[in-house]
Formats: C-alpha cells, sequence, structure tokens
C-alpha cells in the first residue's frame, strides 16, 4: 500500500483504511465516513482533514476528549506513527516509507507472524485474523450531500445538519466550545471550553454549535420559527436566506426558551413582542488589531420575539465586528479612491458621506474610516442609533428619541464636547442636516450617511432638506455610494461565454474579456454558488467648478458635466470591473445597480 492509512484497532480486530483527500469525520453516528461501535466515542467525535503540511486533526468537542499519544488535544498535525485514541478505540497514522510508520509496521508484523495470517499488536487477542479481517477501503465522497448538491436538511438529525454545515466551510479557525456564551449584564453563563454530554448543558451545546455556523458562514441573522409540528432554522447568508435544519416541537421549544434565558427575557410570555441581546467571546482579534495568542473578541446579539400562528418567531441579529472591514485596505477601494477618502479623513474640517439602500454596509465603511485615524490624537465621538459595534478609543452615544436625545439634540450638544471629529449615524431630517454642515465648516471633521441611490442624489437629497448651497459648496468633500454585492464561491463558480449584450452593457470593461463566470452551488457556500460579500463604489470628490456648479442649483446633468477629467467613476463601472476580474456574475451586479 502506498499511499497514507489509518491502522484501526478495535476489539474486534484491525482494519486500514486508505486517507484521501477528503475530510474524514469520525463518530458513533452513521453519517460519519468511519463509525465507530464504541460506547465511549461521541456521536461526532473529530475529523481528519488534509493541509499542506500533511493531516491536521481537530475534536468536535467530544464528551471524552481525544487522544494523540497520550495527550488530550483540540487540534494537532499528525506525524507518521502518532497514535489517536478515540474511545477505547486505537488509531494509528501510517504513512508507507516514512521512518515512524516503518517502525510501526516492523513491530506490528514481528508480533503477528503465524500461519502466513496478518500482523496483530502486542496486546491484540491470541487468535489469528484472517484475510477478510483486513480491510483496505478507499475513501470516496459522502454520498449526501454529493459535492454539488449541497447539504440535504433531515428532519430526524437536526445535530447532524447544524454539524454538516460547520464542517462544510473552508475556514475552520475553531470550534463551539471555544464559544463562550454572556447574559446582558456581561456575566460569562457558560463559559469557553467546557462541553456538555448530557443532561440540561444539551441544548447550550446545540445553540453554540448553531452559533458556530454563523461564524464560519458570516451569517447576519437566524430566524427560528414555530411550524406547527416542527421548527423551522433560517439563516441570512450575504444577504440570502438559506435553508438549515428543522427542529423537533420540543427541541426548538428549549432552544428558544433558553434564548430568552440568555437575554433575561421572561420565557413564561409567549404571545407577545419581546425583545433583548445577549454576547459571546470568540477566539481571535477584532479588525485593525493584532492576532495575539489567546485573543478574543465580543460578539452581539439583538433578540426579537414575534408572535406568530404557531407560537412566537425568533430572530437573532448577529453583530460580529469580525466580518465587518477593519480598515481603509481592507474595503478594497480601487487605488485612486483610497487616495482620495484617505486625503479626505486626514483634514481638519469638511464632511464625509457614505450613501446607499439599507443594509448596503454604510455604516461598516464608517467604522473602518474611523479606525484608520490615529484615534489617540484625535477626539472622536460618534451619534448612533443604535451603537451596534464598540471602538476603542472613541465616545459613542446612543440615540434615545423618547428621552429627547435626537440626532439634532446630541449634535447640539457634542459640538460643546471639543470634539476633532463626529460620526452622525444619519441624517434624516432638515435640523440635522443643517447643524452638521455648519459644524463641517467650523472647524469639525463630518462623517454620516445618507439614503439615496447615488453620490448625485445626496447632492440633491441635502438641498431637499434646506442646506444652503452655500454651506454644501463649501463643507462638503467626498460623497461615497456603495453597494454589497455577492462574491462567486471560487470551488464550484464556471466559465460561460460573454454575450453580446453583455458586452455592450459592460462597454470598455468588457475590452479584451472573452468569458464571464456563473454561479453553481456546493456544500462549501451553502449552495448558493456564493461565498462572502465586498463592496462596489462610486466616489465623487468635489473640486472647485462642481463647487461652482452647486451654488447654482444645478441639474444632475450640470453636476457631471462639473466632473468631466476628474477621477470620478460609476457605480455600474466599478462592478462590472469585478465580473471582468471573475470575481462576481453579471447577474449580481445588475441585480445590486439597477437599471
Amino acid at each position: 500500500m502506498d499511499q497514507p492509512y489509518l491502522q484501526i484497532k478495535t476489539a474486534a480486530g484491525r482494519k486500514q483504511l486508505v486517507l484521501g483527500k477528503e475530510p474524514l469525520s469520525i463518530g458513533r453516528h452513521q453519517e460519519n465516513k468511519l463509525v465507530l461501535a464504541d460506547t465511549m466515542a461521541s456521536r461526532f467525535h473529530c475529523v481528519i482533514e488534509t493541509v499542506p503540511d500533511g493531516y491536521m486533526l481537530r475534536d468536535l468537542g467530544a464528551s471524552n476528549g481525544t487522544k494523540v499519544n497520550g495527550k488530550l488535544v483540540k487540534s494537532a498535525l499528525l506525524k507518521p506513527g502518532d497514535e489517536i485514541m478515540i474511545g477505547s478505540t486505537r488509531l494509528t497514522l501510517v504513512t508507507p516509507g516514512s521512518n515512524g510508520s516503518d517502525e510501526a509496521e516492523t513491530a506490528g508484523a514481528a508480533k503477528g507472524k503465524a500461519k502466513g495470517g496478518a500482523a496483530i499488536e502486542e496486546d491484540d487477542p491470541a487468535e489469528e485474523l484472517t484475510e477478510s479481517d483486513l480491510i483496505e477501503e478507499e475513501l470516496i465522497d459522502d454520498p449526501l450531500p454529493v459535492a454539488d448538491e449541497g447539504p440535504s436538511i433531515d428532519d430526524s438529525d437536526y445535530e447532524h445538519n447544524l454539524r454538516r454545515l460547520a464542517e462544510a466551510a473552508p475556514n475552520k479557525p475553531y470550534t463551539e466550545i471555544d464559544i463562550a456564551l454572556v447574559n446582558p449584564r456581561g456575566q460569562i453563563v457558560h463559559a469557553a471550553g467546557q462541553s456538555a454530554a448530557a443532561g440540561g448543558r444539551q441544548m447550550v451545546d446545540l445553540f453554540r454549535l448553531l452559533l458556530l455556523v454563523c461564524f464560519r458562514h458570516r451569517v447576519t441573522d437566524i430566524h427560528i420559527e414555530p411550524k406547527g409540528n416542527h421548527f423551522t432554522c433560517r439563516l441570512r447568508v450575504d444577504g440570502v436566506m438559506v435553508d438549515a435544519t428543522k427542529f423537533p416541537t420540543p427541541i426548538g421549544t428549549k432552544l428558544t426558551a433558553l434564548v430568552k434565558i440568555l437575554s433575561d427575557i421572561d420565557p413564561s410570555q409567549r404571545s407577545s413582542i419581546q425583545e433583548g441581546h445577549f454576547g459571546a467571546r470568540c477566539p481571535g482579534p477584532l479588525p485593525g488589531q493584532p492576532n495575539t495568542p489567546g485573543a478574543t473578541h465580543p460578539v452581539d446579539y439583538r433578540v426579537s420575539f414575534a408572535p406568530a400562528v404557531f407560537g412566537q418567531k425568533l430572530v437573532v441579529r448577529v453583530l460580529d465586528a469580525a466580518n465587518a472591514p477593519g480598515r481603509i485596505p481592507d474595503l478594497k477601494l480601487a487605488a485612486s479612491m483610497e487616495k482620495d477618502v484617505t486625503r479626505a479623513i486626514g483634514q481638519d474640517s469638511g464632511m464625509v458621506l457614505v450613501c446607499g439602500p439599507t443594509g448596503s454596509g454604510k455604516t461598516s465603511t464608517l467604522y473602518a474610516l474611523i479606525r484608520s485615524l490615529k484615534l489617540t490624537e484625535r477626539n472622536v465621538v460618534t451619534i448612533e442609533d443604535p451603537v451596534e459595534i464598540q471602538i476603542e478609543g472613541v465616545t459613542q452615544i446612543p440615540v434615545d428619541e423618547e428621552k429627547g436625545k435626537s440626532f439634532s439634540a446630541l449634535l447640539r450638544s457634542v459640538l460643546r464636547q471639543d470634539p476633532d471629529i463626529i460620526l452622525v449615524g444619519e441624517i434624516r431630517d432638515a435640523e440635522t442636516a443643517r447643524i452638521a454642515m455648519q459644524a463641517a465648516i467650523t472647524g469639525h471633521l463630518v462623517f454620516s450617511t445618507v439614503h439615496t441611490k447615488d453620490a448625485f442624489g445626496t447632492v440633491f437629497r441635502l438641498l431637499d432638506l434646506g442646506v444652503e448651497p452655500y454651506l454644501l459648496a463649501q463643507g462638503l468633500h467626498v460623497v461615497l455610494a456603495q453597494r454589497l454585492v455577492r462574491q462567486l464561491c471560487t470551488f464550484c463558480r464556471k466559465p460561460v461565454p460573454i454575450t453580446a449584450e453583455q458586452k455592450e452593457r459592460m462597454g470598455p470593461v468588457a475590452e479584451g474579456v472573452m468569458q464571464v463566470h456563473e454561479p453553481v452551488g456546493c456544500y462549501r457556500c451553502m449552495n448558493t454558488g456564493y461565498a462572502g460579500r465586498r463592496a462596489i463604489f462610486e466616489l465623487l470628490t468635489t473640486n472647485p467648478k462642481f463647487r461652482e456648479a452647486v451654488v447654482r442649483n444645478p441639474s444632475p446633468q450640470q453636476l457631471q458635466e462639473a466632473l468631466v477629467g476628474t477621477s470620478y467613476e460609476a457605480l455600474e463601472r466599478n462592478g462590472f470591473q469585478l465580473v471582468a476580474q471573475g470575481v462576481a456574475s453579471y447577474e449580481e451586479i445588475d441585480r445590486a445597480v439597477g437599471m
């Protein structure tokens, strides 16, 4: 045998299992690739994956743990001859031709030569193993799901459905037992590193497994809804709803009750609207911070229960800063755009606006701009509704309309706090627009967002809100319009010839482009064909000619003429550049930008 294999010793004898490229899941459940009839093994015990250096073993939160050479491990890079203990089952990694493997095979062969039978190890039973006891098995793709069919939903095993989704992700830096759950008062309710085998903590482990799926697939919202005889669980991935699994009614009821307890919500109320929040602590640094050993970052969850036909529907908003851009380079702006934006945020005064529809990533972009500043040298104050992600070194103030703390009222108050930089979450009324613009021309750098379709629409929106044209011309520095588009999954995208219609629409961007890519769908991308999102941008940078046009109460065409010869690039053109590069599909850009 020339390929690396696992030598598996059980009470019934010994087997050999050839290692392939696909991950090898091990446990008692029948859906594992290696099923163990070992009561001391967990249903999904561990997995062995191919890595550039060989094979990596990862424990999946097994109740009895996984040992490598006698030591409990969460993950370990395996070497030839390493012994793995799973319950009472011993596995040895054998790589033909390596020293460690040759020694292991020689020791077993020397002890087991008898009547031409197979080699057995020193502590094997005395009986001779026959030819049928020695099994060579080539690993094949797991038939459920087939590589390009995505994970299927099986009502009978909700835990396995979630486990499969978690293991399908290409990046798996940590497991569910590394997630600590925190209540609204900041107290750790369930600490990391503690896995429950049974009892009252079973729901906690299931819930942490669901959160792990969310982390690995960039989920922004969890939807759990009662449907009479079961609960459906759907996840919003890259802006699109995806079916995850179905929970039996008793499990769904316990799971939603657990969320209520975590969020300090009264679990006895089941027919009213309820809201709350809780948190988690996960391994890894926040955006913009160094990845030091043992670094963790907080994740916030907004919880909402609403009465539906069969009970309360639960929606959990995931606010994970790790999925947001950390600084300006993470936005992946074009070189000219990055230069103009960096120059604008380095000024002492002026206004920087980000525009787009709801859910287009405006706030995340503003956070990236703020993190790119030297916060130790400037007094930065934000006014937000609500404060979604906390930034170290920044004073963040939440809006509370019921208590009279509106955007405009807080902005007037903040101006007396000696700010260098003010971030206003949104300009939505005339008073806020006027005060923000006055602050921008009196020595303050102001960041904000506006709900408009494009950069030109922002100028007319501010004029409609009553901002004087001369104030707008003096204070406005840059307007960044953006949309979020889904990136094609690099594992399953397929090239197709570019059509004449696409070439005509893409214009100069399509020169020399012979093919574009389309989504297909595989288990790694949850059968959506897409994996992750990125923003496309349109940057309007003001110049003397543009300011002169603004003062004259211009038309959109006059504003466009004022930008002739500048680096202005339309949103659509920026998106089609991603199509030409194979990053996004033509249909995705067309959907995001519109007519």
